[in-house]
């Protein structure tokens, strides 16, 4: 069973991306992060979710080490602690903009500010198979 973590769970995004791991068979989901509903249960956030996790959500600081790592946050705030986040499992998925482009250059011209951690952009690949089938497979 690959156990997983969210960070950022509490969002739109990571609800949807929770929704839908609770429904894969070979995944477990462990933890999610919510820094404004600690100690909630997820499903008071996402009703959608009663009935099928009694996962509470815990600190980003309180974070356990995991398999795969979800990184469900507003775009900006994955790369400012992106070493910490990396450091939590073996594999990180970002599931915002902040790693999508290699170049620390091209980040600046179309986000408008530099990059928080450039040394990490060109570690990732961005996740669209039908352009990046062969790199994602290799990925962490």
């Amino acid at each position: 069973m690959i156990k997983a973590a969210i960070v950022g769970a509490s969002g739109y995004t990571g609800g949807e991306l929770l929704r839908l791991l609770l429904g894969h068979p070979q995944i477990e989901v462990t933890q999610v992060t919510s820094e404004h509903h600690l100690g909630e249960y997820v499903y008071s956030l996402h009703p959608n979710l009663r009935k099928r996790t009694t996962l509470k959500f815990v600190s980003r600081q309180t974070l356990q080490p995991c398999d795969v790592l979800f990184l469900a946050l507003p775009h900006g705030e994955a790369q400012k602690q992106i070493e910490h986040y990396a450091g939590l499992a073996g594999k990180v998925i970002d599931l915002s903009a902040d790693f999508r482009l290699r170049d620390a250059a091209f980040y600046k011209k179309w986000y408008g500010a530099d990059h928080a951690a450039p040394q990490w952009l060109g570690k990732f690949v961005y996740g669209l198979p039908e352009l990046h089938r062969e790199e994602i497979k290799s990925a962490s």
